[in-house]
Protein backbone atom coordinates (compact mmCIF):
# COMPACT_ATOMS: atom_id res chain seq x y z
CA UNK A 1 0.00 0.00 0.00
CA UNK A 2 2.77 2.32 0.71
CA UNK A 3 4.13 1.34 -2.68
CA UNK A 4 1.53 2.15 -4.48
CA UNK A 5 1.25 5.63 -2.48
CA UNK A 6 4.41 6.54 -2.88
CA UNK A 7 4.21 6.02 -6.78
CA UNK A 8 0.75 7.83 -7.13
CA UNK A 9 2.49 10.99 -5.19
CA UNK A 10 5.50 10.35 -7.71
CA UNK A 11 2.74 10.57 -10.61
CA UNK A 12 1.13 13.60 -9.17
CA UNK A 13 4.50 15.40 -9.04
CA UNK A 14 5.36 14.97 -13.02
CA UNK A 15 2.03 15.75 -13.99
CA UNK A 16 1.90 19.05 -12.05
CA UNK A 17 5.58 20.06 -13.43
CA UNK A 18 4.35 19.11 -16.74
CA UNK A 19 0.93 21.40 -16.63
CA UNK A 20 3.20 23.85 -14.70
CA UNK A 21 6.09 23.80 -17.41
CA UNK A 22 3.34 23.25 -20.86
CA UNK A 23 1.62 26.83 -19.41
CA UNK A 24 4.51 28.34 -19.00
CA UNK A 25 5.44 27.58 -22.84
CA UNK A 26 2.26 28.26 -23.73
CA UNK A 27 2.14 31.51 -22.30
CA UNK A 28 5.68 32.72 -23.16
CA UNK A 29 4.44 31.28 -26.85
CA UNK A 30 1.40 33.85 -26.61
CA UNK A 31 3.63 36.96 -24.86
CA UNK A 32 6.06 36.88 -27.73
CA UNK A 33 3.13 36.09 -30.62
CA UNK A 34 0.54 38.24 -29.53
CA UNK A 35 1.55 40.66 -26.53
CA UNK A 36 5.22 42.02 -26.68
CA UNK A 37 4.97 42.48 -29.83
CA UNK A 38 6.98 46.26 -30.72
CA UNK A 39 4.13 48.52 -31.84
CA UNK A 40 5.09 51.89 -31.16
CA UNK A 41 9.00 53.17 -31.82
CA UNK A 42 10.27 56.75 -29.93
CA UNK A 43 12.66 58.71 -31.54
CA UNK A 44 14.20 61.20 -29.92
CA UNK A 45 13.81 64.52 -31.68
CA UNK A 46 16.91 66.18 -33.05
CA UNK A 47 18.08 69.05 -35.58
CA UNK A 48 20.42 66.67 -37.52
CA UNK A 49 18.44 63.07 -38.79
CA UNK A 50 14.85 62.42 -39.17
CA UNK A 51 12.62 59.94 -37.46
CA UNK A 52 12.88 57.58 -40.92
CA UNK A 53 16.62 58.35 -41.04
CA UNK A 54 17.41 57.04 -37.37
CA UNK A 55 14.74 53.99 -38.11
CA UNK A 56 15.85 52.66 -40.98
CA UNK A 57 19.74 53.26 -39.59
CA UNK A 58 18.58 50.72 -37.02
CA UNK A 59 17.04 47.81 -38.46
CA UNK A 60 14.60 48.03 -36.47
CA UNK A 61 10.53 47.73 -37.42
CA UNK A 62 6.78 47.34 -35.91
CA UNK A 63 5.78 43.71 -35.36
CA UNK A 64 9.10 42.32 -33.90
CA UNK A 65 9.38 41.10 -30.78
CA UNK A 66 10.19 43.09 -28.27
CA UNK A 67 12.76 41.05 -26.67
CA UNK A 68 14.03 39.94 -29.88
CA UNK A 69 16.24 43.30 -30.61
CA UNK A 70 19.84 42.96 -30.13
CA UNK A 71 20.13 46.05 -28.58
CA UNK A 72 24.11 46.39 -28.68
CA UNK A 73 23.93 45.85 -32.33
CA UNK A 74 20.94 48.06 -33.18
CA UNK A 75 22.97 51.19 -31.50
CA UNK A 76 26.04 49.74 -33.16
CA UNK A 77 24.48 50.10 -36.72
CA UNK A 78 23.03 54.09 -36.06
CA UNK A 79 26.67 55.25 -34.96
CA UNK A 80 28.35 53.53 -38.35
CA UNK A 81 25.59 54.61 -40.30
CA UNK A 82 24.77 58.14 -39.13
CA UNK A 83 28.45 59.67 -38.52
CA UNK A 84 27.13 62.63 -36.74
CA UNK A 85 26.03 60.15 -34.07
CA UNK A 86 27.82 60.92 -30.63
CA UNK A 87 25.70 58.46 -28.15
CA UNK A 88 23.01 56.17 -28.54
CA UNK A 89 20.91 54.63 -25.96
CA UNK A 90 17.42 52.31 -27.06
CA UNK A 91 15.70 51.18 -24.29
CA UNK A 92 12.64 48.43 -24.10
CA UNK A 93 9.51 49.85 -22.70
CA UNK A 94 6.66 46.93 -21.76
CA UNK A 95 4.52 45.52 -23.58
CA UNK A 96 4.74 46.96 -26.71
CA UNK A 97 7.60 50.22 -26.87
CA UNK A 98 10.82 50.92 -28.04
CA UNK A 99 12.73 53.91 -27.13
CA UNK A 100 15.72 55.20 -29.46
CA UNK A 101 17.74 58.10 -28.05
CA UNK A 102 20.57 59.77 -29.73
CA UNK A 103 22.73 62.46 -29.67
CA UNK A 104 24.80 63.99 -32.18
CA UNK A 105 27.73 66.44 -32.14
CA UNK A 106 28.35 69.41 -34.18
CA UNK A 107 30.84 69.73 -37.23
CA UNK A 108 34.51 72.11 -35.64
CA UNK A 109 36.88 71.53 -38.40
CA UNK A 110 36.83 71.42 -41.84
CA UNK A 111 39.65 69.93 -44.22
CA UNK A 112 40.02 69.82 -47.95
CA UNK A 113 41.30 66.68 -49.32
CA UNK A 114 41.50 65.94 -53.06
CA UNK A 115 38.02 67.83 -54.07
CA UNK A 116 35.91 66.66 -51.03
CA UNK A 117 35.51 68.94 -47.93
CA UNK A 118 35.53 66.93 -44.43
CA UNK A 119 33.52 67.92 -41.86
CA UNK A 120 35.60 66.71 -38.71
CA UNK A 121 34.01 67.04 -34.66
CA UNK A 122 35.59 68.09 -31.58
CA UNK A 123 36.71 64.33 -31.27
CA UNK A 124 38.90 64.13 -34.43
CA UNK A 125 35.77 62.30 -35.87
CA UNK A 126 35.19 62.21 -39.91
CA UNK A 127 31.24 63.08 -40.17
CA UNK A 128 30.52 64.19 -43.18
CA UNK A 129 31.94 65.32 -46.72
CA UNK A 130 30.51 67.66 -49.23
CA UNK A 131 31.67 67.77 -52.82
CA UNK A 132 33.77 71.10 -53.95
CA UNK A 133 33.64 72.53 -57.09
CA UNK A 134 37.32 72.43 -57.03
CA UNK A 135 40.05 71.89 -55.11
CA UNK A 136 40.25 74.87 -53.07
CA UNK A 137 38.85 75.37 -49.37
CA UNK A 138 36.80 78.34 -50.88
CA UNK A 139 34.66 76.49 -54.03
CA UNK A 140 32.91 74.59 -50.62
CA UNK A 141 30.10 76.98 -48.88
CA UNK A 142 31.36 76.96 -45.48
CA UNK A 143 29.05 75.50 -42.89
CA UNK A 144 28.37 78.08 -40.18
CA UNK A 145 30.30 77.72 -37.11
CA UNK A 146 33.09 75.79 -39.18
CA UNK A 147 37.06 76.25 -39.24
CA UNK A 148 38.76 75.36 -41.88
CA UNK A 149 42.07 73.98 -41.57
CA UNK A 150 44.90 72.99 -44.04
CA UNK A 151 47.48 70.85 -43.84
CA UNK A 152 49.04 68.10 -45.82
CA UNK A 153 50.19 65.64 -43.38
CA UNK A 154 45.86 63.74 -43.34
CA UNK A 155 46.99 60.02 -43.06
CA UNK A 156 43.44 58.76 -43.06
CA UNK A 157 40.20 59.77 -43.58
CA UNK A 158 37.18 58.19 -43.81
CA UNK A 159 33.66 58.92 -42.65
CA UNK A 160 32.54 57.23 -39.36
CA UNK A 161 36.44 57.01 -38.54
CA UNK A 162 39.16 58.99 -36.14
CA UNK A 163 40.82 61.34 -38.67
CA UNK A 164 44.84 59.99 -38.45
CA UNK A 165 47.32 63.11 -39.12
CA UNK A 166 50.90 61.67 -39.97
CA UNK A 167 52.24 64.37 -37.64
CA UNK A 168 51.27 64.14 -34.24
CA UNK A 169 51.57 68.31 -33.20
CA UNK A 170 48.42 68.78 -35.32
CA UNK A 171 46.55 66.80 -32.52
CA UNK A 172 47.77 69.10 -29.88
CA UNK A 173 47.69 72.34 -31.96
CA UNK A 174 43.98 71.82 -33.01
CA UNK A 175 43.11 70.42 -29.34
CA UNK A 176 44.41 74.35 -28.07
CA UNK A 177 41.95 75.95 -30.95
CA UNK A 178 39.28 73.85 -29.52
CA UNK A 179 39.83 74.94 -25.86
CA UNK A 180 39.86 78.71 -27.15
CA UNK A 181 36.90 78.25 -28.99
CA UNK A 182 35.05 75.54 -27.65
CA UNK A 183 33.46 77.77 -24.80
CA UNK A 184 31.63 79.90 -26.99
CA UNK A 185 27.67 78.25 -28.26
CA UNK A 186 28.79 78.41 -31.96
CA UNK A 187 32.64 77.88 -31.62
CA UNK A 188 33.20 81.61 -31.86
CA UNK A 189 34.77 80.87 -35.37
CA UNK A 190 32.33 82.15 -37.76
CA UNK A 191 34.69 84.89 -38.46
CA UNK A 192 37.38 82.84 -38.79
CA UNK A 193 37.86 81.21 -42.37
CA UNK A 194 40.68 79.12 -42.17
CA UNK A 195 43.81 78.69 -40.52
CA UNK A 196 46.69 76.69 -42.73
CA UNK A 197 48.80 74.66 -40.94
CA UNK A 198 50.42 72.88 -44.00
CA UNK A 199 54.25 73.93 -42.50
CA UNK A 200 53.94 73.90 -38.73
CA UNK A 201 56.61 76.53 -38.50
CA UNK A 202 54.70 79.49 -40.84
CA UNK A 203 51.42 78.97 -39.36
CA UNK A 204 49.14 81.82 -40.97
CA UNK A 205 44.86 82.60 -40.58
CA UNK A 206 42.14 84.46 -42.27
CA UNK A 207 40.22 86.46 -40.10
CA UNK A 208 37.40 87.44 -41.87
CA UNK A 209 39.15 88.28 -45.08
CA UNK A 210 40.25 91.78 -43.42
CA UNK A 211 43.71 89.90 -41.29
CA UNK A 212 46.35 87.41 -42.41
CA UNK A 213 47.52 86.90 -39.06
CA UNK A 214 50.92 85.08 -39.17
CA UNK A 215 51.77 82.58 -35.58
CA UNK A 216 55.09 81.15 -36.69
CA UNK A 217 55.50 77.92 -34.83
CA UNK A 218 52.89 75.83 -33.33
CA UNK A 219 53.99 76.05 -29.74
CA UNK A 220 51.94 78.72 -27.00
CA UNK A 221 49.34 79.39 -29.60
CA UNK A 222 46.38 80.20 -27.28
CA UNK A 223 48.19 83.16 -25.84
CA UNK A 224 49.58 84.30 -28.98
CA UNK A 225 45.56 83.79 -31.01
CA UNK A 226 44.59 85.85 -27.37
CA UNK A 227 46.99 88.95 -28.42
CA UNK A 228 45.97 89.15 -31.96
CA UNK A 229 42.42 89.40 -30.58
CA UNK A 230 43.81 92.39 -28.51
CA UNK A 231 44.97 94.06 -31.45
CA UNK A 232 41.90 93.49 -33.82
CA UNK A 233 39.88 95.33 -30.77
CA UNK A 234 42.07 98.35 -30.95
CA UNK A 235 42.05 98.49 -34.53
CA UNK A 236 39.16 100.41 -36.55
CA UNK A 237 36.16 98.41 -38.08
CA UNK A 238 37.81 99.19 -41.47
CA UNK A 239 41.22 98.11 -41.48
CA UNK A 240 42.87 95.48 -43.02
CA UNK A 241 46.58 93.80 -43.36
CA UNK A 242 48.99 91.59 -41.64
CA UNK A 243 49.04 91.01 -37.84
CA UNK A 244 52.81 89.18 -37.45
CA UNK A 245 53.35 87.54 -34.00
CA UNK A 246 56.37 85.59 -35.68
CA UNK A 247 58.41 87.29 -33.20
CA UNK A 248 56.70 85.84 -30.10
CA UNK A 249 55.48 87.97 -27.99
CA UNK A 250 55.99 91.21 -30.45
CA UNK A 251 53.07 91.98 -32.57
CA UNK A 252 53.17 94.05 -35.45
CA UNK A 253 50.48 94.93 -37.47
CA UNK A 254 51.21 96.21 -41.49
CA UNK A 255 48.21 97.72 -43.61
CA UNK A 256 47.34 96.34 -46.54
CA UNK A 257 44.50 97.21 -48.93
CA UNK A 258 42.60 93.95 -50.39
CA UNK A 259 44.81 91.49 -48.62
CA UNK A 260 42.90 88.46 -49.70
CA UNK A 261 41.30 90.42 -53.49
Amino acid sequence: MKINNFFSKIKKFFLAAFVLTFAAAVFLFLTNSYFFKIKNIRISSNDKYSYDDILKASGISEGEELYGVNIKEAENKIKQTLAYTNNVNITRIPPSTLSIEINTEKGFFGLMIKGDYYIISKNFKVMDKIKAADETPLSVPRPEGIITIETDEIKKCYIGEKIEFSDEDIYNFLKDIIKLFGEKEDGGLSIIKNIDITDKYKITMNYGDRFLVKFGIFENITPKILNVFKVIDELRDDDEGIIDMTGGKTVSFKYVENIFA
